[in-house]
């Protein structure tokens, strides 16, 4: 065990996991992607990982309390990190680092690899002095399931929209699976916004688009305004382009993105 200004550093000890996730749930719970964990899939998806080991787990206390860990496989993946930032987050997060470091030489491995938020500044940091070098993330691959229950949670976490205006919004899905409701109706009025399946009068505004515009608008990786370009998303009538837009642009999920390399297999 080494100790730096108060913080001590230490491998896995049994029991550690209920507050390893308990730490990691509070620390992630706000970015898109997040899965709450549990401790039974914390002990399966790390404990059970046949490439890691219990020596491969840091742990950083202050006062016995759980401020920081990291999962690293002996060939250099870190599948988990995560520290308190109501601490001293370079601390923490250099002393994982190095511990992380050393036990992978130890191990015989030449890297390191960190898949972190690109948002967390004290892991940046460290990083840079470190001498790691920053690659962007390969594409991630979502599948939606239910489309109004997807759009009912984003206009119930955005609460009020501030918009003005009455319409009533058809969007129609193509190519969506044989178990997907393949339209959508969204009713717009004094600001608030309701989504429904069954049709309530005629639509004022009429949205056609695949699955994968779809998702690919909602989720932030194409622009209204570039699909509607491209021919991939058309609005009728066609004058009303620009309180589509707006409609979808409310209803964009812009939450930073993170998946820990634990949940990949």
């Amino acid at each position: 065990m080494s100790e730096t200004d108060g913080y001590c550093i230490r491998t896995y000890r049994q029991g550690d996991e209920t507050e390893l996730t308990a730490l990691f749930n509070d620390v992630y719970r706000d970015y898109a992607g997040f899965v709450p964990r549990t401790v039974e899939y914390w002990k399966w998806s790390i404990l059970l990982r046949p490439d890691l080991s219990r020596e491969g787990i840091a742990v950083v206390v202050n006062a016995d309390q759980v401020v920081g860990y990291a999962t690293v496989e002996k060939s250099g993946n870190v599948l988990e990190f995560c520290y308190d930032p109501n601490h001293d987050g370079k601390t923490v997060v250099s002393m994982l680092l190095d511990w992380c470091i050393d036990y992978v030489k130890s191990q015989g491995g030449s890297s390191v690899s960190l898949n972190v938020p690109a948002q967390d500044n004290p892991i940046r940091q460290v990083c840079r002095e470190l001498g790691f070098t920053e690659e962007p993330f390969s594409s991630l691959f979502l599948r939606v399931l239910d489309f109004p229950q997807l759009l009912r949670k984003i206009v119930d976490q955005k609460g009020g929209l501030n918009q003005h205006f009455d319409e009533t919004v058809l969007i129609n899905i193509a190519s969506v699976p044989s178990w997907c409701d393949n339209h959508v109706f969204l009713r717009v009025q004094g600001g608030k916004m309701t989504v429904l399946t069954e049709k309530i009068g005629r639509p004022t505004i009429r949205v056609d688009l695949d699955i994968s515009t779809f998702s690919s608008c909602i989720f932030g990786s194409t622009g209204t305004y570039r699909a509607i370009l491209k021919g991939q998303l058309k609005v009728r009538p066609f004058w009303k382009i620009r309180r589509a837009a707006k409609l979808f642009s409310l209803l964009r999920l812009r939450d930073p993105w993170y998946v820990p390399g634990a949940d990949y297999g």
